[in-house]
């Protein structure tokens, strides 16, 4: 009798178990659960705390994309090394391209005597894509259209259509937050993550970081003179990196310290939370 439940319960988990999708960031997790509702387990590799830049799998996860039907990747450093090696090991994994169509850019960081690229990235340019609104669009147009080539049967539209409204309703809600800030603020960020939001609301990134590499003394003096002149209140430092240099320069230019990252969900409560914290100055 016994035997004969457990092989009942086998039974049922298998019928219910839901196919495994992969993404890499969580913002694409919740993209895909808001288009596909639970049809899938949706799983991401990187998660917050993590530095999505040289993040290298465990075996556990690798185990996780071997069983998954289908992987969603959005342009960021490991997957050009991890990617190839996933689609060998489960041949049958659809990939699709969630970064498809938008337009990479490089941002610099401008002072009075240099001008830095402030996110090499191996030449990747600037990997947040996702934290813009009007790029969150077309990563949600390009994981609609997966979806329906992963399961034709399926009518994904009415998740899809819900989803574009509401990045609408936060670009909205963003532009009422930030509106008497004038055109071109700078704000400060450790690591360069912002900016796409930037370029969507016409701001001003500086990074404290300069090419990937950790700031030299100089570099720190220019910035601290850069906070003082320009009067910016805070520096937002990224909890999945070191904090001591976003510390030093806020203790000499007497911003204050705040914390961004850019892997916290939800995506546009994330966003609105940065827009208040900025205009709350």
């Amino acid at each position: 009798m016994k035997k004969t439940l457990m092989f009942m319960c086998l039974l049922l988990n298998l019928a219910f178990a839901r196919d495994v999708i992969m993404v890499s960031v969580p913002m694409q997790k919740e993209f895909v659960e808001k288009i596909a509702g639970d049809s899938y387990n949706v799983v991401s590799l990187v998660v917050p705390g993590v530095n999505p830049h040289d993040f290298e799998p465990k075996a556990s996860e690798i185990r996780k994309v071997n069983e998954a039907v289908a992987y969603f990747s959005i342009g960021i450093e490991f997957e050009e090394v991890w990617l190839p090696r996933f689609a060998s090991q489960n041949q049958k994994m659809q990939i699709y391209d969630s970064s498809a169509n938008i337009q990479r850019i490089n941002f610099w960081q401008k002072d009075t005597e240099h001008e830095h690229n402030a996110h090499d990235e191996h030449d990747h340019g600037d990997t947040h894509i996702w934290l813009s609104p009007s790029n969150a669009k077309i990563i949600a147009k390009n994981i609609f259209e997966g979806l329906k080539k992963l399961n034709p049967k399926q009518d994904y539209s009415k998740g899809y259509n819900a989803l574009i409204a509401e990045i609408d309703a936060i670009d909205k809600e963003l532009k009422m937050i930030l509106k008497d800030l004038p055109e071109h603020q700078k704000f400060v960020v450790f690591h360069p993550m912002l900016g796409y939001f930037a370029r969507d609301y016409h701001l001003e990134e500086i990074s404290i970081e300069v090419e990937g590499k950790s700031p030299k003394m100089q570099e720190m003096i220019e910035v601290i003179e850069t906070i003082k002149r320009e009067n910016l209140k805070v520096i937002f430092a990224q909890p999945e990196f070191s904090t001591k240099a976003a510390e030093f320069i806020a203790k000499e230019s007497g911003a204050k310290l705040g914390f961004f990252s850019p892997l916290q969900t939800p995506w546009g409560e994330n966003l609105l939370n940065f827009a208040k914290t900025l205009t709350s100055f």
